[in-house]
């Protein structure tokens, strides 16, 4: 049984995502129509008499209870695989069972009555027999009706009660359908919720439900009661939680299983960004507040169209100490980078972009972004760079906008020449620009282009690649619309992916520098696939080494929202980095079922690296290392660079402590193991819920701190607070203390400092 589970388990963490499964051929049904109507119509011919061999008179004996039970199964199968083959929604299937027992129950039972002879006119008295439920009982006493009903009669009388069963019971699962989905939601061990009912939410439905893992269950938050939305969302195997608003106790039941975080990727598509900003922060507390999960990295993804507005508020939550990741979704930035796709899969060398609104600003942004990832990953380009014309009236402020935009993060603008032609960008000026090449992009993106302007260009341009925004339209199709002219508009999606934020997309580009340092061994594990055939545990470990990246730089006192070059990482730093990431992979590993080995078994789910740092041979350590100083590199090229917080923060203390006065010297470690001296005439403090113990100066105590009763004292007043800097030097007034990972840096009334670990400082105090 254990080698059963182990077998499972296997294929379930190297199963490639939805999408890249063979999809169920539409052909499918075929077969198990054919075999019901065979069935049908062999039983048919014997009700009418027909004799025949031996195999055929076996097939149609009434005696036979296994024609009946394949008959049966074979409507319902082919109904189903109609339906998933061609993605109906569930109804739709139930329509056709429905229809097909219906049909067989008629034509069927018009074939057992046909030779019963009666006294009223020929054909409409069997018809009647057969509305009435093929009740009439003629058998042997009518003229030309045999003397026992055959087999056809049996299978018409089932159709019937198994059609009238079938419609019966969808009508009380449609009644039922919607609790039944918040209780199966209730019970997923792990999910992908989306929320909110706006125009591209449906279309994200879909590209969720390509990328889910095998595990996990597809939830959506539906407060509109749109049928069709919800029609939509079950074609694609997911579940429809209805619900008049969002609150905490629906967010946990989905988000949440016995109190850990048990979600891979929340998506809050809502079309106004304050109702959006206000969902996000009720997930971030429930998320805050639960167990973390080893064996996931969840994600909450919040859509946010404005380009710079997403960058602003992104920055805002990159680097705290979460156990999940955060980033914006903006629809520009997703058609930037579809465009900027596009251009490398024509293997363009000029680009012409007309106008200078936000998806123009986006384009020059996603086409820098894409050459300092191009010189991180060493992807080597023997073609000359691409030149870039940018063709507005205001096109050198455009410009210098673009290069002020990306210095403010320390990046250089990424581009090695940008050509400005500073006049309006009308058909002769970008005709002329174009010049009619072959290997020539002419992006028009106006933010109120001319209707049919981009038809006359592609008519006098036939040899340039023309794409041009619609306004009108949040699709970007891969089929031209004339010639080389492709119409797009701006939003999430492009095509049936789905949208990339930040994060995956550093992930996919780490696995990308893996794969390039493999060669000829590119595909001889599960884990060296390209990405779109990665199996999702490899996936989610990509993303792992970012979030614990992301997380271990905010415990050494840093933060990403630097601005310019930021901080260079010391030795230690980076020691510290490297020395998280394999707990972290090791957590992940071991979370997911491996065990460590003295050699690496994918099948067994064996590793030789699942051991501590220490134990790790020098090639394993040097890779760790490289990996993490590849992963700082992509995060620099995204103008992610982190710097040391030296502001303090106000902090309000809460809590209680036991206490008492010292009499004699006291000598204690700190949880860091710094050693402290308290004198005679201090406080002994005592934490009564984990014990632990601590002395404090009269003075200090005695203003952070008022008397309950006995030696009871509740915790008062503010103080000032940052995280500590790893290797600080702290002169507190029990002795010198030394900074480590995750400690904090707490300033009191009286200007004394001392250091508190993170789990600590969490519980005692909260920001003001």
């Amino acid at each position: 049984m254990s080698g059963l589970i182990s077998s499972r388990r296997r294929r379930r963490l190297f199963a490639a995502p939805v999408h890249g499964r063979r999809p169920i051929p539409r052909w499918s049904w075929v077969p198990f129509a054919a075999l019901a109507g065979g069935l049908a119509l062999l039983t048919a011919l014997r009700a009418l008499g027909l004799d025949g061999p031996l195999w055929y008179l076996w097939l149609t004996d009434a005696r036979q209870p296994i024609v009946p039970a394949v008959f049966l199964g074979s409507i319902v199968a082919a109904a189903a695989l109609y339906g998933r083959s061609r993605n109906t929604a569930g109804r739709v299937v139930g329509v056709i069972s429905v229809s097909a027992f219906a049909v067989a129950a008629v034509l069927l039972g018009l074939v057992s009555y046909l030779h019963c002879s009666t006294d009223g006119p020929p054909f409409f008295d069997q018809l009647v027999w057969v509305l009435s439920g093929n009740g009439a009982d003629p058998w042997g006493s009518a003229p030309g009706c045999p003397v026992q009903p055959p087999l056809a009669h049996h299978l018409a009388r089932l159709c019937a009660l198994w059609g009238a069963l079938a419609s019966v019971l969808g009508v009380v699962a449609a009644m039922l359908r919607r609790q039944l989905d918040r209780w199966l939601a209730a019970r997923a061990d792990r999910a992908i919720v989306v929320l909110g009912a706006a125009e591209q939410a449906a279309a994200m439905v879909r590209a969720a439900a390509a990328e889910r893992s095998p595990s996990a269950a597809l939830l959506v938050v539906d407060h509109t009661g749109d049928e069709a939305f919800a029609a939509t969302v079950r074609s694609q195997g997911g579940r429809v939680v209805a619900a008049e608003g969002v609150d905490a106790d629906l967010l946990r039941s989905l988000l949440t299983r016995r109190g850990r975080i048990a979600v891979e990727t929340v998506q809050i598509i809502e079309e106004r960004v304050p109702e959006a900003l206000s969902t996000f922060a009720q997930i971030a507390r429930v998320l805050d507040g639960a167990e973390p999960n080893p064996a996931l990295v969840s994600r909450v993804q919040l859509r946010i169209d404005d380009p710079w507005a997403a960058e602003n508020w992104r920055r805002t939550v990159t680097g705290t100490q979460r156990t999940w990741l955060a980033d914006a979704l903006s629809a520009t930035e997703q058609t930037a980078r579809a465009l900027v796709a596009r251009l490398d899969w024509v293997q363009a060398e000029r680009l012409v972009l007309a106008g200078r609104g936000d998806l123009a600003a986006a384009v020059l942004a996603e086409l820098a972004r894409a050459e300092r990832e191009r010189r991180v990953l060493r992807v080597d380009r023997a073609a000359a760079p691409l030149q870039v014309t940018v063709v507005d009236e205001s096109a050198a402020e455009f410009v210098a906008e673009h290069t002020a935009q990306q210095a403010r993060f320390g990046n250089d603008s990424g581009l090695a020449e940008v050509r400005v032609v500073a006049r309006a960008a009308t058909d002769a000026v970008l005709i002329a620009e174009a010049g009619g090449e072959l290997n020539t992009v002419l992006v028009i993106a106006d933010d109120e282009p001319e209707l049919n302007r981009p038809t006359r260009l592609a008519g006098q341009l036939p040899q340039v690649t023309i794409l041009a925004v619609d306004p009108a339209s949040s699709e970007f199709p891969d089929q031209p619309l004339v010639g080389r002219l492709t119409s797009f508009g701006v939003g999430l999606l492009s095509g049936d992916e789905p949208p990339e934020d930040h994060w995956t997309r550093i992930a996919r580009l780490l696995h990308a520098a893996y794969l390039g340092q493999l060669g000829d061994a590119v595909g001889s594990r599960p884990s060296s696939r390209p990405w779109t055939e990665l199996p999702t545990f490899y996936r989610q470990s990509n993303l792992r080494l970012v979030h614990a990246l992301l997380t271990g730089v905010a415990q050494l006192g840093r933060t990403w929202a630097a601005e310019g070059a930021g901080e260079e990482l010391s030795a230690a730093e980076i020691d510290f980095l490297s020395r998280a990431e394999h707990e972290s992979w090791r957590r992940f590993y071991t979370a997911h079922g491996w065990r460590p080995g003295p050699r690496r078994d994918d099948s067994r789910l064996v590793h030789d690296w699942l051991v501590d740092w220490d134990g790790l041979p020098p090639a394993a350590r040097m890779r760790t290392i490289a990996g993490v100083r590849r992963s700082l590199a992509l995060l620099d090229t995204a103008g992610y660079r982190s710097q040391r917080v030296r502001t303090l923060a106000p902090f309000r203390r809460h809590g209680e402590v036991r206490a008492t006065r010292l009499t004699e010297t006291h000598r204690w470690l700190t949880e860091s193991g710094s050693e402290m001296t308290g004198a005679a005439g201090d406080w002994l403090v005592t934490d009564p819920d984990t014990g632990r113990q601590w002395t404090a100066d009269p003075r200090a105590f005695a203003s952070g701190h008022e008397r309950i009763e006995g030696d009871r004292y509740r915790r008062t007043g503010t103080v000032l607070a940052r995280p500590a800097h790893l290797g600080e030097q702290v002169d507190t007034i029990e002795g010198p203390a030394l900074g480590h990972a995750g400690d904090w840096l707490v300033q009191g009334s009286l200007d004394e400092l001392w250091l508190v670990p993170t789990a600590r400082f969490r519980t005692a105090y909260e920001p003001v």
